[in-house]
């Protein structure tokens, strides 16, 4: 419980120290040094978003790291079935092989049957700390059999096999995708590329651009100045690149979590390109055009 609170504040507290670092750089350093901006405001923004973002890729990362290793472990416990071993040495033979995310788990797993607690109910209870549904439905199955009294040996082999045909669907889908998200990203940088174009070359060109319903009253029209397209551009090209970037990875690996980095790469390149270039004026008719 205090890890958790310690967690929750130690969050709080870095959105805050990003949100005073772009505040300060916005209103101090833009004057002094209008070229760092937006450097400093990526910063700031990192700072703020990064521990909660990281805390939620790293849970993905290890539940898909648990479900590749519980195949291993999976094969290696039907092995020493098989080899005649009982089911408590079996699963103490577990313990000595090699599974980077289940290794604290599996040791949990053999040391709850040496104490006495019944296959199933620790199997169930190994399922539930690893957060993983592909886990949990493979345990259930498991357990179900063990219950009715089969062949627990037939079940992991069948089992396995399983959870092996999805991941090699998983894989197969993963690389036939791989150009639509090479489409993905080459269309988000053309279209940076035409709001950089637009907002270097055609506003400043524009002595001003009415809106309707842009006055305080939201009556009639006013002219919106070039810094007030400039930041809708802006904003506009942050939700662009972080709804991308979800859609890469759920069309890579069938969850939105796995697309939080491509939406990071993304928002952050996007924000860097189009501020550093919003900071050139190029009028076109400056060119004679």
């Amino acid at each position: 419980m205090k890890r958790k609170r310690f967690r929750y504040w130690f969050e709080a507290g870095m959105a805050l120290a990003g949100a005073a670092i772009i505040a300060i750089n916005n209103l101090f350093i833009a004057g002094i040094l209008p070229f760092l901006v937006p450097l400093i405001n990526v910063i700031g923004g990192l700072v703020a978003i990064l521990p909660p973002v990281l805390l939620v890729y790293t849970r993905y990362r290890i539940r898909k790291e648990s479900e590749r290793d519980f195949v291993s472990f999976l094969m290696d416990l039907s092995d020493s079935l098989n080899s005649g071993m009982t089911l408590p040495l079996a699963l103490h033979q577990c313990t000595k092989r090699k599974y980077p995310a289940l290794r604290k788990k599996v040791r949990k797993l053999s040391a709850q049957v040496d104490w006495g607690i019944p296959f199933d109910k620790a199997l169930q209870t190994f399922a539930k700390d690893t957060r993983s549904d592909s886990i949990k439905r493979a345990v259930t199955t498991i357990t179900e059999t063990y219950r009715a009294g089969g062949r627990i040996t037939d079940t992991l082999n069948s089992v396995t096999k399983s959870i092996l045909a999805i991941n090699k669907i998983s894989e197969e889908r993963k690389s036939s995708v791989y150009s639509q998200i090479m489409i993905i990203y080459i269309i988000f940088f053309v279209f940076i590329a035409i709001l950089v174009v637009m907002d270097v070359m055609i506003f400043p060109s524009l002595p001003s651009v009415a809106v309707p319903g842009f006055m305080g009253n939201g009556m009639g029209s006013a002219p919106l100045p070039q810094k007030a397209m400039s930041e809708m551009l802006t904003y506009l090209i942050i939700i662009q690149g972080f709804f991308a970037g979800l859609v890469a990875g759920k069309m890579a690996e069938g969850s939105m979590v796995s697309g939080l980095k491509h939406s990071l790469f993304l928002a952050i390149a996007g924000y860097l390109i189009f501020a550093t270039a919003s900071q050139i004026e190029i009028p076109i008719l400056s060119l004679g055009v």
